[in-house]
């Protein structure tokens, strides 16, 4: 026999069996990582909706994700990891299981977020099959979509459970906000980062902090540190953990400095710059005349912005301002002389609001007012302003959108939350987006004003005034959400009665993540001016 022949075969059959046993180990490694490190598995059950807003697009399969202690959270944009954080915490209050964050893409990942710029920038795709995927425009709405599953898991089994579903959804309204009034009423940082959870719950975007009004100044200034009323402010301290709280839960702080009227602080603390000679009879406006009060303001503005960096607007209240003994002053008589503005005080108010624009833009925002002007007058209020119309005294909805202005609906009826003057649930959930309504007989909409349907409407959002801070959670609580759900849907895509189901259900929910489930009386409806 040929011996190099005979030694070529030997090699071949060992290469073959090499090989072969390589194979067999690398299948035998399959099936241990397949068997062994399995972190969630499907099973048959009932899945249930019970999302607050309803979402746009909803596919519900008989079927439960199961996760499992080795399940983890996985996100490849680091800037992702602080909502993960506060998603695993937040699901450990409710469900007793808890998810740690893994930096890689792994087989234990079982819940996966990412942004898609593709996507617009409030919408979100959940998708829960053999894992978790969502995907989402922006921060804030995958923000959405980790409130979306916070509402979906089982709270109520040993195991980690999540309905087999899938949702594509986003927002009819771009703006859906919640006031609150700390200037009457002063609140602790806790009521306030309890409040920005109870929007974040049910996807409120902004939350406005009425910080100034007659009663007190409650921010905090290094230029003018006499405005802060003692014992009733926030320090820098407070309100920059007020801000990173909220951009955490995809919430925007809205900050509100009231002017110029509702300024009593501004002149009883700083007489020599901002009030008008006869203060004595007229202590609650500033002196709009005087070129060192809009040099201030912009001192103060641009304090603000600083702090609440991420909100793209800055409101300036603009309402209600009292003119008595006003064209009376010195200052104003000489200014409104060198800008020819006439001799009608409200000519100076609208050029005030002018000035107060050109300020707030320079800090990169959009000037936000409370329903204030009105339609007549020569100065021109400018359109890239928003307007929070109200009560429909000043300047009726319909002309403010005939002439191309930006509004967002705060009609007092049903939108008010003030003490005793509020509207129950279904009440604010028969109610629409381009609806204004009010209880004072002498106002206009006392018979409701209902407008066609406008892309200028951009919201709305809930107003709470003059409420004591024990009051503003058993108040909201199930009000916020009527609007929310009438805002994120603006035509009715579920009853009311499917409505009040989910929410009793959420509500619960709700309580534990704020450890607080205080309601007040839902029953009556204060419609308590005939």
């Amino acid at each position: 026999m040929n011996l190099s022949f005979l030694n070529h075969t030997k090699k071949v059959i060992f290469t073959k069996i090499y090989f072969m046993k390589k194979y067999f180990l690398f299948l035998i490694g399959i099936f241990f990582l397949s068997s062994c490190d399995q972190t969630s598995r499907i099973v048959e059950g009932e899945s249930k909706n019970q999302i607050l807003p309803h979402p746009k697009e909803i596919s519900v399969n008989d079927q439960i994700l199961v996760l499992s202690d080795d399940s983890r959270l996985y996100a490849e944009n680091e800037e992702l990891y602080p909502l993960l954080r506060l998603f695993s915490l937040e699901l450990e209050k409710l469900s007793g299981h808890s998810i740690q964050l893994t930096s890689l893409n792994d087989r234990s990942a079982d819940i996966i977020f990412k942004i898609d710029p593709k996507l617009e920038a409030n919408e979100y795709h959940l998708s829960i099959d053999k894992n978790i995927s969502a995907i989402g425009g922006s921060y804030q709405a995958l923000a959405m979509a980790k409130t979306s599953l916070l509402q979906l898991v089982d709270e109520d089994t040993e195991e980690l459970r999540f309905p087999s579903l899938s949702i594509k959804d986003k927002p009819d309204a771009a703006y859906r906000g919640l006031m609150i009034d700390l200037a009457r009423k002063w609140h602790d940082v806790n009521t306030i980062k309890k409040l920005i959870d109870l929007a974040a719950f049910y996807k409120m975007n902004y939350v406005q902090l009425h910080f100034t009004d007659y009663q007190s100044y409650t921010l905090s200034s290094k230029k003018y540190p006499k405005l802060a009323t003692p014992h009733r402010n926030y320090s820098f301290a407070d309100l920059n953990e007020l801000e990173a709280y909220s951009q955490l839960r995809g919430v925007c702080i809205i900050p509100e400095v009231d002017i110029p009227g509702h300024s009593s602080p501004f002149v009883k603390m700083y007489p020599e710059i901002f009030a008008i000679k006869d203060t004595a009879e007229n202590p609650w406006i500033i002196n709009m005349g005087k070129e060192e009060v809009y040099e201030a303001l912009e001192d103060l503005i641009t304090e603000v912005s600083g702090i609440f960096k991420s909100t793209p607007y800055f409101h300036i209240g603009g309402d209600e301002a009292i003119f008595h003994k006003v064209d009376e002053d010195p200052d104003v008589k000489a200014y409104m002389a060198k800008h020819e503005l006439g001799s009608d005080v409200h000519e100076l108010y609208r050029h005030f609001l002018l000035r107060m624009n050109e300020i707030v833009k320079k800090q990169g925002k959009q000037m936000c007012v409370w329903e204030g002007f009105r339609n007549e007058g020569k100065v021109e209020i400018p359109k890239d302003i928003i307007v929070f119309e109200y009560e429909t005294n000043r300047y009726l909805p319909n002309l403010l959108i005939d002439e191309g202005y930006t509004v967002v609906n705060t009609s007092w009826k049903p939108l008010y939350v003030v003490n005793q003057k509020k509207w129950e649930p279904k009440t604010i959930y028969n109610w629409n987006i381009w609806r204004w309504e009010n209880w004072f007989t002498k106002a206009p909409s006392y018979h409701p004003i209902q407008l066609d349907k406008t892309p200028l409407i951009i919201g709305a959002q809930m107003c709470a005034w003059e409420q004591a801070e024990e009051v503003e959670i058993p108040s909201l609580r199930k009000r916020l959400p009527a609007l929310s759900e009438r805002i994120w849907n603006k035509d009715e895509v579920i009853s009311y009665q499917e409505f009040m189901s989910r929410l009793n259900k959420l509500d619960e929910r709700l309580s534990v993540l704020i450890n607080d489930d205080r309601q007040d009386d839902l029953l009556l409806d204060y419609n308590f001016v005939k």
